[in-house]
């Protein structure tokens, strides 16, 4: 089958640390919460009204001591779902990653086996990418496991421009949009004075209502959202999601797919329903992930340097969003809020957390190292495993053999 739909699971039994690594992102939400959510993602996909697709649940956990339990209930819930909906369903099973690299060991360097990881959120879209290839997949879908899907044209939708070319450009890949269980994509904003400084959610309203609202359908874009991303093989082949960001993985995806002169576009009839559950962090840590991640985005933009089969992307071509926080006034706009979150904070804990958020734009969120140098480095690293993938029958039927198909499959 050409189509490969990657959902990926991520799942913890209990809240993480607040020393937790920056670059690890995890829904955080308690086992019992992500059963039912994956099984509605799963059961909604039999309404499709095209169904030559498959389906890869990945698996990922930062509770390793909860590794056999956590698969265990994901192998029910798969098995469930493909007895009653008929759905070829895949799994890569956390557990998996060990004897995959194994099987890759044998026909690649260690710097492939580093992209086999499921830990954070860009290394666990990259294992769905590298077994999309192992599968034979010419496209890949990926819807996250808090939504579900209402519309049965959706897969036509998400597939109907693909290798087209639109305003002299092929379409690489197709991003749509969220809405909520009452069909709204806009976010509901509520008044609060720090947000005049942080405008996070007035300027994604601001891009979101000229994508959704405007013709045509179809249309460049500087911004997609990673539960509803379609990418083409020649895209996903040559452009791997950056590793090294904490959040945000999806819309720098774009920019790097720019960067080495592929097309992303989005689609204001593809769109797919966002449930999710309430943030599970405390908005200090939410607040902390952005800053990270936009000093990182605004480095790699700033480092940039003109190199053969490469193109510049300016900040001016991502605005509104991201590119309203990736500009100089990006330190002034993260001073101003914090300081007033922590006037107002409740406690004496974050208040003291909003001023350090503060402190650590200009220390620890400062990349100590060239960011652009490094995706590019990535980059091609990322090109030579796919070739060595797309070349290597041996290395596919081993990754083929290890992964349990419901209903069972043949390798």
């Amino acid at each position: 089958m050409n189509t490969l739909i990657v959902i990926p699971s991520y799942w913890t039994k209990v809240a993480p640390m607040e020393s937790q690594a920056m670059n690890q992102r995890s829904f955080d939400q308690q086992f019992g919460h992500k059963g039912p959510c994956l099984e509605k993602v799963l059961t909604s996909l039999k309404i499709l009204k095209e169904k030559d697709f498959q389906v890869l649940v990945i698996t990922g956990t930062d509770s390793p001591e909860s590794h056999a339990e956590m698969n265990q209930k994901v192998m029910g819930i798969v098995e469930h779902v493909a007895e009653k909906t008929g759905i070829k369903i895949l799994l890569f099973p956390n557990t998996l990653v060990a004897r995959v690299r194994e099987t890759f060991r044998d026909f690649c360097d260690q710097d492939a086996l580093d992209f086999l990881c499921v830990d954070g959120y860009a290394n666990i879209r990259n294992t769905g990418l590298i077994m999309a290839q192992i599968l034979g997949a010419k496209e890949v879908v990926f819807v996250d496991d808090d939504e579900y899907v209402d519309d049965p044209l959706f897969l036509h939708k998400a597939r109907e421009y693909l290798g087209k070319t639109v305003g002299g450009k092929i379409v690489a890949g197709v991003g749509g949009y969220y809405v909520d269980p009452q069909k709204a994509y806009r976010r509901i904003i509520k008044p609060e004075p720090w947000k005049a400084f942080w405008d996070l959610e007035r300027l994604l309203n601001e891009a979101l209502c000229r994508l959704v609202e405007t013709q045509p359908r179809i249309k460049l874009t500087s911004m997609v959202l990673g539960g509803c991303l379609v990418l083409t093989r020649p895209l996903f082949a040559a452009i791997p999601f950056d590793v090294h960001i904490p959040r945000g993985e999806d819309m720098d995806y774009v920019i790097n797919a720019r960067m080495f002169r592929f097309s992303i576009f989005f689609d204001n009839q593809l769109y797919i329903v966002h449930d999710p559950p309430p943030p599970p962090h405390p908005l200090w840590k939410r607040l902390r992930q952005d800053i990270y991640r936009f000093i990182y985005e605004r480095a790699k933009l700033s480092q940039q340097i003109l190199m053969e089969d490469m193109d510049y992307v300016s900040i001016e071509e991502l605005m509104p969003y991201p590119g309203g926080f990736l500009g100089k006034d990006l330190e002034d706009k993260i001073s101003r809020a914090c300081a007033m979150l922590a006037q107002q904070a409740d406690d004496e804990k974050s208040a003291r957390e909003f001023l350090n958020n503060v402190v650590l734009m200009g220390t620890d969120a400062v990349p100590q190292y060239n960011v652009f140098e490094h995706y590019v480095d990535l980059q091609s690293k990322w090109e030579k495993m796919c070739r060595t993938i797309a070349v290597t029958k041996e290395l596919r039927q081993g990754c083929l053999a290890l992964l349990p198909g419901f209903p069972l499959h043949s390798t």
